[in-house]
């Protein structure tokens, strides 16, 4: 495994402006699984493969590739089915994933449905140089503060194009999300462009409480050293790390601890040059203000569905799942919220090829989808 050592570098890389639209005889990854060419980000969040999309058949259909205007900075990658049923789901990508992100998590189970599939990278662009070197250009367009206008902008561009290509525009819109992707969902829920929204392990951002840039540092500090410190561990908000689950939450603090607090840190407040364990967010104003631009408010427009692990050793139960629906409840809106817990579940549905006992989450999140449709659409199984 390659691990990060150099990110979060104050450079842009190259645009490539315009739109592609493409015929494709099969819009899945069928011909991908076939030539082993999937995409590396895709293959990053995916589960075990025999929890994969059965794919029966072909799915042909209208692919465009691009980048959102008006910069012409975010990519974005829409499937149109031929066979479509009016309806268009959008996501944003996880983290520093690209658009082709959700092509195995839930492109396939869409389009294998009839719906449309959106999704853009937020702007987050990198570039791999080296098997353990990435850079991971901040810019202003790349930053947290823009990814729910990007996915808005997504939605309005898919819009256009299948009114272009099929006289009709999508009758619903749907969001779904992974991780900082199911932030964008959640907000999209909130601001009100979808008509609904399913989130999986989604970061809650708020400047008042929880929060990475408050956690993370609290866990550096509390496994600074061996053994670990279980009630520092603890009031930070994250499980209990036992026999069972300290090979996996080793993983993370090796791959994703430090990187996602740097990341964040150099994003939010660019100025701050201590250690990452000792970043103490109360103490940054200008970073408090900054996360109050984009910070979830609970006040929800749409029904979400939310899904989480229990244990997920990079965005905690406490500081994010429960609070985002003690947060809903607190502004009179739990009637527009399910949350749904998996015992054994973590972040991603990748940990279970290394860590057997690790329950996937991706199959409940296509049942939470289909479950959002009907509440959405109120079809008969919804009413009963």
């Amino acid at each position: 495994m390659s691990i990060p050592r150099a990110y979060a570098f104050r450079v842009d890389l190259p645009r490539e402006p315009g739109i592609i639209e493409t015929d494709l005889q099969d819009l899945t990854t069928g011909p991908e699984r076939a030539a082993g060419t999937l995409a590396a980000d895709a293959l990053h969040i995916a589960p075990p493969k025999a929890l994969w999309t059965k794919l029966s058949k072909p799915v042909p259909g209208l692919r465009v590739t691009g980048a959102l205007g008006p910069e012409n900075r975010a990519r974005f990658v829409l499937r149109v089915p031929k066979e479509w049923n009016g309806r268009l789901v959008v996501a944003a990508s996880s983290g520093i994933t690209d658009e082709n992100t959700y092509d195995l998590y839930f492109s396939d189970f869409a389009l294998s449905r009839g719906y449309a599939f959106a999704a853009t990278d937020k702007c987050v662009r990198r570039a791999v140089l080296d098997a353990d070197t990435v850079v991971m250009p901040m810019t202003p367009e790349s930053s947290v503060r823009r990814w729910a206008g990007r996915l808005e902008t997504l939605v309005e561009t898919a819009r256009e194009l299948i009114l272009r290509r099929h006289g009709a525009s999508p009758e619903r819109v749907y969001a779904i999300g992974l991780s900082n992707g199911g932030f964008v969902a959640r907000r999209a829920a909130e601001l009100g462009f979808v008509d609904g929204a399913v989130e999986v392990s989604g970061v809650l951002w708020r400047a008042d409480k929880g929060n990475l840039l408050r956690e993370l540092p609290a866990l550096l500090r509390a496994t600074a050293q061996e053994p670990w410190d279980q009630k520092g561990i603890a009031r930070a908000g994250y499980p209990m790390v036992d026999a069972k689950w300290k090979g996996l939450a080793d993983l993370y603090k090796m791959v994703y601890w430090e990187s996602s607090l740097g990341l964040f840190i150099s994003d939010l407040d660019p100025s701050y040059a201590g250690a990452p364990a000792d970043y103490d967010l109360d103490s940054r104003p200008g970073a408090l203000a900054a996360i109050r631009e984009f910070e979830n408010t609970g006040d929800l427009k749409a029904p979400l569905i939310s899904i989480a692990g229990r244990h997920d050793y990079l965005i905690p139960c406490a500081g994010h799942a429960e609070a985002y629906r003690d947060l809903v409840s607190s502004r009179g809106k739990a009637d527009l919220h399910r949350l749904v817990f998996e015992d054994d579940a973590a972040h991603i549905d990748t940990n279970a090829d290394m860590f057997p006992h690790v329950k996937p989450l991706m199959p409940r999140a296509h049942a939470a989808f289909d479950e959002l449709v009907s509440w959405v659409e109120k079809t008969p199984s919804q009413a009963a």
